[in-house]
């Protein structure tokens, strides 16, 4: 294991990367969203990065298909729309969990290895206070 304090010093530079990186973030967030048609091109709709539905078109076409088969239209339209924010997410967070998760056995031991203990409390609370800071997972 490397010297405590020097990996402890490396990780307090990637949780001050990632802050920088975060800054920002949240109105990046609320404003990506993810619009998507169903499979038959009838239905569309719009979700934000959360997830949650902002919009949703419908042709009069899709009216034909009775009840349960516009609802059917209508699911599959949200259901392609979250994948495809939850892809605009990923590709605007990308990265952000490696940069912290790197190196941690260098800080914290190989598991069973309890002399880190110490350590790892004063890293839990200064990540307490970063997620704190940090916006409002998507869905």
């Amino acid at each position: 294991m490397t010297d405590p304090s020097s990996a402890f010093d490396a990780l307090a530079g990637r949780i001050a990367d990632i802050e920088r990186r975060f800054a920002g973030l949240g109105d990046d967030l609320a404003e990506l969203s993810g619009t998507a048609t169903d499979e038959s091109g009838l239905v569309s709709a719009t979700v934000d990065a959360t997830g949650a539905l902002t919009g949703l078109t419908v042709t009069p076409v899709a009216l034909r298909a009775g009840t349960e088969g516009l609802a059917e239209l209508v699911l599959d339209a949200y259901r392609r729309a979250r994948v495809a924010a939850t892809e605009h997410v990923d590709e605007h967070t990308e990265g952000l969990e490696v940069a912290l998760g790197a190196g941690l056995t260098d800080l914290f031991g190989k598991p069973g290895d309890f002399s880190a203990l110490g350590r790892l409390e004063e890293t839990v609370a200064r990540l307490g206070r970063l997620d704190d800071r940090l916006p409002g997972s998507p869905a």
